[in-house]
């Protein structure tokens, strides 16, 4: 009976192209294009760059020149601060004008920048040679009182000091984006509600034909019910496979290499995602029409809140309404995700999932109550 539940189950799903698009194709589109729109913001903003800056010496400046070589590199390596090009003042202004390097630095009596525009890095050279001009100077008055003083002074101010020890919560290389991906993730598990609701629609035999056949078939309802919800859970579960390595092998998302634990998320996102379309759609005198409405602001507002459109307002409801977090279904999903790939423990995770298979399990309970006490005088 399974087998054959599964078979016209699928069946079902492939010839609904409405479904097709939103519980299959729409989280691939989104998700490739977040990736195409988010790739280029965390290049620029997350990632740091050695700032390319071009260096004309009109007077030799030994100190200068050794301080700019200790923060610089030929472009081999991106942790250096400064990316040189040692040139003359014509080849440096065309550079700059190409915008090839942020900044000429020109040395002769002084230190002075030339720039193209105005911006971060430009930002970043002008406070280094406003602190290699002020410490500079600060050395000229000390050796002008004491010129013994010469040989660990220089060391001394431009050497830096280290104050702070540098400790990590994870080892995870974490993509400051990641929280969108999560909670698209969350929201591709509650649109399993879709399924759900066409399930319950087709168990009522006076919307659809196929409420009919199986209000008169020979099976317990209870039994009926569970095989069609399996069968519907399953294929909802094939498509989340699906998604999940079409992110990470293709898109080459990060998703934390806790495989189990994120199986066992999607497993009780989509349990969640099916129990409340199936609720919606059992909910009796409710029209196809109101009950598509509900399922569809209650999951999109679901995923607002859990992240999807601005990841920070997790963050504000945790420090204002903390409650909405725990109560959420996308949220509970994507901090589900989002505690795996930072947490070295699993506390917050399997709090998260127990609470939405608790949801779950109670949705069921209730549709399988309501669709079990429907009772028809003639079909």
């Amino acid at each position: 009976m399974f087998l054959h539940l599964f078979k016209y189950r699928f069946k079902s799903f492939i010839r609904s192209k409405e479904e097709v698009f939103w519980v299959a194709l729409f989280p691939i589109l989104l998700c490739t294009c977040f990736v195409a729109a988010f790739s280029k913001i965390n290049d620029k903003e997350y990632v740091f760059h050695s700032i390319p800056v071009a260096v004309v010496y009109e007077q030799e400046n030994q100190i200068f020149e050794a301080v700019l070589d200790s923060l610089s590199s030929d472009g081999s390596d991106e942790d250096s601060f400064f990316k040189i090009t040692e040139t003359d003042a014509q080849t440096a202004e065309k550079l700059l004008s190409d915008s090839e390097v942020d900044a000429i630095i020109t040395v002769d009596s002084s230190v002075r920048m030339t720039v193209a525009n105005a911006g971060l890095n430009q930002t970043a050279i002008s406070n280094f040679i406003n602190q290699y001009l002020q410490e500079s100077a600060l050395i000229g008055d000390i050796l002008n009182d004491k010129p013994d003083a010469a040989a660990g002074l220089i060391g001394s101010v431009f050497g830096s000091s280290e104050y702070v020890t540098e400790g990590k919560l994870t080892d995870a290389e974490m993509d400051p984006m990641a929280s969108y991906y999560f909670a698209l993730i969350a929201m591709a598990l509650l649109f399993g509600g879709f399924f759900g609701m066409r399930c319950a629609r087709q168990m009522k035999a006076d919307i659809t034909p196929e409420g009919m056949r199986k209000s008169v078939a020979p099976i317990k309802r209870a039994e009926l019910i569970i095989a069609e919800f399996l069968a519907t859970y399953l294929i909802h579960l094939i498509l989340i496979v699906i998604l999940l390595l079409y992110m990470v092998f293709v898109l080459k998302i990060n998703l934390s290499d806790s495989i189990g634990y994120i199986a066992l998320t999607c497993a009780a996102g989509s349990l969640f995602g099916i129990s409340a379309g199936l609720f919606i759609g059992s909910v009796p005198k409710l029209k196809e029409m109101a009950q598509t409405t509900v399922f569809i602001v209650f999951s999109l507002l679901s995923s607002f809140l859990g992240g999807l459109m601005v990841w920070t307002i997790r963050v504000n409801l945790e420090r204002s309404a903390p409650i909405v977090n725990r109560i959420n279904p996308a949220t509970l999903i994507a901090d589900a995700l989002y505690s795996l790939l930072i947490y070295d423990t699993h506390e917050r995770f399997f709090r998260n999932i127990i609470t939405l298979t608790a949801y779950a399990v109670v949705l069921c309970a209730v549709s399988i109550l309501m669709t079990r006490r429907n009772s028809y005088a003639n079909l």
